[in-house]
């Protein structure tokens, strides 16, 4: 009967966990909701839809392949309006044709009117006559002037002394490479006009060095999924691989806040699927191994598999969902909730070695054992209970479902398995473990070790003293990039992003009422040493619109009355005496300048225009004509084109909201009308000082400043806490619950200085793995404290059992017991360390080192304290004899 509940009851649960049990992907739900930053950024992310965009960036090494990638995925992604709202690449510059040069800040654009003003009589003069040999008198009458600097980027500044001819010779180069053959053209007029970038690139999302092209995508979120985004990620990343085999070459990979959060919850609810299997598979081994043979392993696990289920009903009953926390509790249970099976097991087939019924064994196991047993439970499911004392909510979850789960766990192995026992028991399978030599047995190590205490204690104050040293080299590791999986495809892009453009999706968050509290906050932010940038709707608003509108009125007579003359044909003659001019103007300057780079760079310019007039010279007139006249003509048309723009943009209209793209008004502009600001860290953010220095300098401009760094770093400063309390409590509540267990003031004692020196081993063997603490681990020394307490629990225990009633003060039953429950710890635990996810395979690790290095304390060094701490009494031993039925009894008196 007590097994068909247990099982119809693990049915039920499972059934409803089933259709129940949700997912929490989002880390801000993890984290205290009562806190103000958390409080914005929920506001933030109700009120700009587009906060959380992924990002596609692609990268070639021709920007022209980069954009035509942009284009075909966009086309893809536009097919699937019900999952893609939006897709953005580039704003369209056609909307601000006239009023470029409002973007100008105030300064540059004064002094492109200088320059104009300063040098209308070349532009004139050259613009009436485009010829070669006008713009080579050009060069001949401003080259000790800063004009060829400031009009055509040649670089010669206040005179010779800082000239920087470059410039000037690629023009001269053109011209004596038309000579020979047709040749891309190199306009010298752009800078003039501050136009630093093609038509061609003009509204494309590239960065800097336009290495990187990027492509915004706003999803439908799906809150019910998954993951918010799983639904959308997934048919993206399949359109950019099918997009991907038209454009070899190209790299293309996707990355954001969203896609992050989702690689890293798909990553470990992977993990912890595959983990939980290789945990129950590794216990099943040991056990088998304990055991020598598969029957009751498999009658362990199956109870254990029972317990799991109606644990997970209760999860779903009280909690209601898992988080990347909680879903790594199945294989931290595998591990730890079979240890009350093999004390109960192994302790029954020392009773049953000694002739006593099946029903009698498991009740003299129960009695002797079972304080033992209910200790180490208490002690470990206390140990995560002391979690929900901190205050990180998510950690208070994990603590709740993780010690709730150990209490089932121990109640399922005193309930169900000594039913399964009675029913599939055999004395051969209950007890060949130990029917050779009976559970009483002595174990040699513990002789060996017993016999050598101050080797034994000097060895251990050694490894201590070591530990101590090694603890202040176990760092923390604040990047969160770090717990992601390696390789994954988001955490890679990130970095190049980060790396490439010095921009990351990590962004600081406040908003503004009106324009200008917006201009004003922007300009606080911007001041602060520790930021780089701030994205705002300003960025296409610009400032000071009217005085810039001033400065082009004035400008606009200067122009305007620049006209550009009909095509010409190349008058040879006339471009070979203008050439000569600047040769002999070169000689001069030649002379007068002083020796060093500058005068070397007059040389050389001398020297090729010497060279060309020399080529020219040679040249038959009629061929020298054909072969110029495409670049005189590119020159003329470039220079109409240039002053068509310009004149375009002497009598702007100020630019308004109104005028800002629908696409980058839906993320800076909220639906409350509010208007988003987002700030781009200038230092390390993922270094602890870093983001300590970030967030603080935001709060002097917001104090209610939000976004990924600031919940990043307020998480840190939650789990370095919620850590720090947990340790705490867990030795202070196993410290409590050992004294009610043992009831022995110098053997609780003991005990604990045993579980002390596990605990600093760990530190020890952290440093020594090179394992810092991050938010992944963080919170297992308080899981190593609970789960290594029961180890010691139960030497103490059997020790005081055998100075009690006689016998070996730890004897072999109880030596392999505490063994193989260590074992099955570690390899539950251990089975953590396959997981992709860095932050749960350095969980993994870390709990693996603190149950090996509390197992090795409670089973070499406690031994060795405990019969060194015993009075020098003789005491005989009480002989243990087997069990033999009342009726044998008289007939062995009567004989």
């Amino acid at each position: 009967m007590t097994v068909l509940l247990g099982v119809l009851g693990a049915v039920a649960a499972l059934t409803y966990t089933v259709r129940q049990l949700g997912f929490v992907t989002s880390g801000r739900d993890l984290l205290p909701q009562d806190q103000p930053f958390v409080q914005r950024e929920e506001e933030y992310s109700d009120d700009f839809p587009r906060l959380d965009q992924l990002v596609v960036a692609v990268e070639a090494d021709d920007v022209a392949r980069s954009k035509a990638y942009a284009r075909r995925l966009a086309q893809e992604l536009r097919k699937e309006r019900d999952t893609f709202a939006h897709v953005t690449y580039r704003i369209d510059p056609s909307r601000f044709r006239g009023r470029e040069l409002l973007y100008l800040s105030r300064h540059d654009l004064a002094d492109l009117a200088d320059d104009v003003v300063e040098h209308r009589r070349f532009l004139t003069a050259f613009a009436a006559r485009p010829t070669l040999g006008e713009l080579v008198d050009g060069l001949r009458t401003e080259v000790m002037t800063a004009f060829v600097r400031n009009a055509f980027d040649l670089g010669l500044d206040d005179g010779v002394a800082n000239a920087d001819l470059g410039a000037a010779r690629d023009v001269l180069d053109q011209i004596s490479t038309r000579l020979d053959r047709r040749a891309p053209y190199r306009s010298p007029w752009r800078s003039l006009f501050s136009l630093h970038r093609g038509d061609g690139d003009a509204g494309y999302f590239l960065s800097d060095d336009e290495r990187l092209l990027f492509v915004l995508v706003e999803a439908r979120r799906e809150r019910g999924s998954f993951t918010t985004y799983r639904d959308a990620i997934g048919p993206l990343r399949a359109a950019m691989a099918r997009v991907q085999t038209e454009f070899p070459g190209v790299r293309a990979g996707l990355t954001g806040a969203p896609v992050l959060s989702n690689d890293q919850m798909e990553a470990a609810f992977r993990d912890s699927k595959r983990a939980t299997v290789l945990a129950f598979v590794l216990t099943f081994v040991v056990l088998a191994v304990a055991f020598r043979g598969r029957r009751m392993p498999i009658v362990l696990l199956a109870v254990l598999a029972l317990s799991l289920c109606w644990s997970l009903g209760i999860v779903t009953l009280v909690v209601g969902h898992l988080s990347i926390f909680s879903v790594m509790f199945l294989s931290i249970i595998v591990g730890l909730g079979t240890d009350y099976g093999v004390y109960l097991l192994l302790r029954n087939a020392e009773e049953s070695a000694l002739g006593r019924p099946a029903r009698e064994a498991l009740e003299v196991t129960a009695m002797r054992a079972g304080p033992g047993m209910l200790g180490g439970a208490l002690a470990a499911a206390g140990a995560f209970y002391v979690l929900m004392a901190t205050d990180f909510p998510g950690i208070q979850e994990l603590g709740f479902i993780s010690g709730t789960s150990v209490i089932v766990a121990w109640f399922a192995m005193m309930t169900l398995l000594p039913a399964l026992v009675l029913v599939v028991k055999t004395r051969r399978d209950a007890s060949d473990v130990l029917l050779r030599d009976g559970g009483h047995a002595r174990v040699r190590f513990v002789d060996a070790i017993t016999h050598r205490p101050r080797l034994v204690l000097a060895l251990a104050g050694v490894a201590t003293a070591l530990s101590v040293f090694a603890l202040h080299g176990v760092r923390f590791d604040y990047n969160l990039l770090n717990l992601q999986a390696r390789g994954t495809e988001s955490v890679d892009w990130e970095e190049r992003i980060l790396h490439a453009a010095g921009r990351s999706s990590f962004v600081a968050l406040s908003t503004a009422g009106s324009l200008d509290e917006l201009r004003e906050r922007a300009a606080a932010f911007e001041g602060l040493a520790s930021v780089s940038e701030v994205e705002s709707v300003l960025s296409l608003i610009p400032p000071e619109q009217a005085a810039k509108a001033q400065v082009l009125a004035e400008l606009a007579p200067v122009v305007e009355a620049v006209a550009v003359g009909p095509p010409e044909t190349v008058d040879a003659g006339r471009l070979l005496v203008a050439l000569r001019t600047l040769q002999r103007r070169l000689d001069l300057a030649v002379d007068e300048a002083p020796a060093g780079h500058d005068r070397d760079q007059v040389v050389s310019l001398r020297d090729q225009t010497a060279g060309l007039v020399r080529r020219l010279e040679r040249a038959d007139p009629a061929a020298v004509a054909p072969a110029l006249l495409p670049l005189q003509d590119q020159l003329r048309g470039d220079l109409a084109r240039t002053l068509r723009r310009l004149k375009q943009n002497l009598h702007p209209t100020p630019i308004a909201l109104d005028d800002v793209p629908p696409q980058l008004r839906r993320r800076f502009v909220g639906r409350s009308g509010r208007f988003l600001l987002q700030i781009q860290p200038k230092i390390d953010i993922w270094d602890r000082a870093g983001a300590e220095q970030f967030v603080d300098e935001l709060r002097t401009v917001d104090p209610d400043v939000t976004g990924t760094p600031v919940i990043g770093f307020e998480t840190i400063r939650y789990m370095e806490r919620a850590y720090k309390q947990g340790t705490l409590y867990a030795f202070l509540l196993v410290g409590v619950l050992t004294a009610l267990t043992i009831r022995r003031a110098r053997e609780t004692a003991l005990a604990m200085i045993a579980l002390a020196l596990g605990t600093l081993w760990t530190a020890g063997l952290m440093f020594l793995f090179g394992l810092p603490f991050n938010l992944g681990n963080v919170f297992g020394f308080p899981l190593v404290v609970g789960a290594g307490a029961e180890f010691s629990v139960n030497v103490v225990l059997r020790y005081v059992e055998g100075r009690e009633h006689g016998g070996p003060l730890l004897p072999r039953g109880t030596f392999l017991a505490v063994l193989f429950n260590g074992l099955t710890t570690v390899v539950g635990f251990g089975s953590l360390m396959i997981a992709a996810h860095r932050g749960i395979f350095g969980l993994g690790l870390l709990l693996t080192l603190g149950m090996i290095a509390t197992l090795g304390a409670s089973l070499i060094v406690l031994p060795v304290l405990l019969g060194w701490a015993e009075p020098r009494v003789t005491v005989e031993p009480t002989a243990v004899e087997p069990w033999r039925p009342a009726r044998a009894a008289a007939r062995d008196e009567a004989a």
